[in-house]
């Protein structure tokens, strides 16, 4: 990838200039959650001593902050330093996921089909497809933060406009909808249980379908990508201004000699054989493919819980074939250092793991998370005020929680026995309130730094911008972060005094 040189002669202005400004002027990400790491280790040991502490409103546990400095902490800390970093969440993911997509990228299988795919299309026509993609790329559960920015950039980067544009889009329109539903996706069968529990603290009986809050949550994603359009094109976009390559050679623009057409079709069809071969081999209803309790091919299967396993054979097999009709792999020694190259460019991340896997550790073991979440939610339940409010109240609680904690299903752990009875007390149905949870959930994915695929992220921009830092990312997702949290605030209250229905035997009050 040809790193981009952003035109500055003309001086950025205004707010998410003077945000990119300083925030750039932040450490390096490494010192930089180091020093963040810091900060959670005084707080364990001011917290710690004041006894501060949270009851879990499920298991009725009380939940103290654990402090950390002490010689138990160091000695915590030292036996666990190599395990953090070997069991980071995505540490795998995205070296495998990695490693496979650079095939496609150095090979020229991406460059081609995108060209290919894109050739009738014009015009900001091209922004609002990406931000659709954006919004099914939850049916790839996390690997879509990976795959989908880049993916976006080259589009942007083949069109003459700015690649980063591209980057921010994809990265924002995944967070931003990851737990709406264009189409049902897993989200709706994870969430659903837990919600479930929590109002059976009131009403033993309580039950609700997976899709009780699908017409909602579908005309989010809508809205999640029409307003993500906005975003790049009247945001994003003219505070990047014009770019200038390196390569600088632009002049096929879109077309497609008939050797890259011919191969592009060889490496498709190849996939679609793949598809054919998974779904012969999921068919059947003893499949090994399918729960072996319940039959299903999507909660607790080997097909949904081996996703990314399939996702790296399909890249694999694009490239692979795509590569060997063109030419660029004659033999294995080929393949290898294609392999090797992709590596090379994941390095900045490996590097920044070391840092971040350390700052979680000392997040998750100090609880300090679980107690701000639990304090919170019972601050929220104290007041008194209009259904609309309270709603947006609980929306922007959500955001602000996801900044600290990543992981839909363990918030709505944590927030759902507070939430759930509180508001159908208020005759407020479960399912509503497991809507607007999802909404909060969405909107602040993609602005914190503590979300493991901002690293990404970050190398992903620097390859473009190679003076890219913080700054640069939390100017570009703080409007996205702003407009999805203002579009499913006014969607919210809109639904609430129009009283719609949310879903397949779901509403928004109790009767």
């Amino acid at each position: 990838m040809s790193e981009i040189n952003v035109d500055t002669s003309v001086k950025k202005r205004g707010f998410l200039a003077w945000i990119e400004r300083v925030g750039n002027k932040m450490p390096h990400p490494f010192k930089m959650f180091m020093e963040i790491a810091g900060v959670v280790l005084l707080l364990s040991l001011v917290l710690g001593l004041m006894e501060v502490s949270a009851v879990h409103p499920a298991t009725k546990e009380t939940i103290k902050v654990v402090n950390l400095v002490s010689f138990n902490g160091l000695l915590l800390f030292m036996s666990n330093f190599i395990k953090n970093f070997q069991n980071f969440p995505v540490l795998g993911i995205v070296l495998i996921l990695g490693i496979s997509s650079g095939i496609c990228d150095r090979t020229g299988f991406f460059s081609s089909a995108i060209k290919m795919g894109l050739a009738q299309t014009r015009g900001n026509m091209v922004v609002f497809i990406i931000a659709i993609i954006g919004t099914l790329g939850n049916h790839f559960g996390d690997a879509a933060f990976i795959l989908i920015p880049p993916i976006a950039g080259a589009i942007f980067y083949s069109l003459d406009r700015h690649p980063l544009a591209g980057v921010f889009l994809g990265y924002a329109t995944v967070g931003g909808s990851f737990t709406t539903s264009l189409t049902p996706q897993g989200m709706d069968v994870i969430l659903t249980p837990i919600g479930i529990q929590g109002a059976r603290l009131l009403q033993p009986d309580f039950d609700m379908s997976p899709l009780s809050g699908y017409y909602f949550l579908c005309l989010s994603a809508i809205l999640c990508a029409i307003s993500a359009t906005f975003v790049t094109i009247k945001i994003i976009e003219p505070m990047l201004g014009k770019y200038n390559s390196d390569e600088g050679d632009k002049s096929q623009g879109m077309q497609v000699t008939p050797e890259e057409a011919i191969a592009v079709k060889k490496a498709v069809k190849a996939v679609v054989i793949f598809f054919v071969i998974v779904a012969v081999a999921s068919f059947p209803s003893n499949s090994f493919l399918r729960n072996a309790q319940t039959g299903s091919l999507v909660v607790g299967s080997p097909l949904v819980g081996n996703l990314t396993f399939f996702i790296f054979l399909i890249f694999l097999l694009m490239g692979l074939v795509y590569g060997v009709s063109m030419g660029k792999i004659r033999g294995m020694n080929d393949l290898i250092k294609m392999m090797e190259e992709s590596t090379r460019t994941l390095v900045p991340f490996i590097v920044l793991v070391i840092a971040i896997a350390q700052f979680l550790f000392f997040f998750n073991e100090s609880k300090l998370g679980q107690v701000l979440a639990i304090r919170g939610g019972e601050f929220l339940a104290s007041l008194s005020a209009p259904t609309q409010v309270i709603a947006v109240l609980f929306l922007l609680l959500t955001a602000f929680v996801n900044l600290f904690i990543g992981s839909g299903s363990s918030k709505w752990l944590l927030l759902a026995p507070i939430f759930v009875p509180m508001f159908m007390q208020l005759n407020i149905h479960p399912a509503f309130t497991q809507i607007v949870y999802r909404l909060g959930d969405s909107c602040t994915n993609h602005l914190t730094p503590l979300f493991a695929y901002f690293a990404i992220l970050l190398t992903t921009t620097q390859q473009y911008d190679k003076n890219a830092g913080m700054g640069t990312l939390f100017s570009a997702m703080l409007p996205y972060s702003a407009t999805f949290l203002l579009v499913y605030g006014l969607q919210t209250v809109i639904w609430i005094t129009l009283n719609l229905p949310t879903g397949i035997g779901g509403s928004i009050w109790m009767n």
